[in-house]
């Protein structure tokens, strides 16, 4: 059976550590330009509401 001694250990923890804060990083970016987009869009159709209710007045 395999063991693991204390290097092993610690290359683990940090190869896992590295990976969890990659993958948060890349989670918090996707957010990012996830809501930049629905605002984008959010106030597009606030600008097209906007102008076509003028247009009706």
């Amino acid at each position: 059976m395999f063991r693991m001694d204390a290097w092993d250990v610690c290359l683990l923890l940090a190869a896992s550590y590295l990976a969890v804060m990659a993958l948060v990083r890349l989670m918090a970016a996707r957010r990012r330009k996830l809501v930049d987009e629905v605002q984008h869009q959010w106030e597009a159709e606030r600008q097209r509401q906007k102008h076509s209710q003028k247009k009706t007045a």
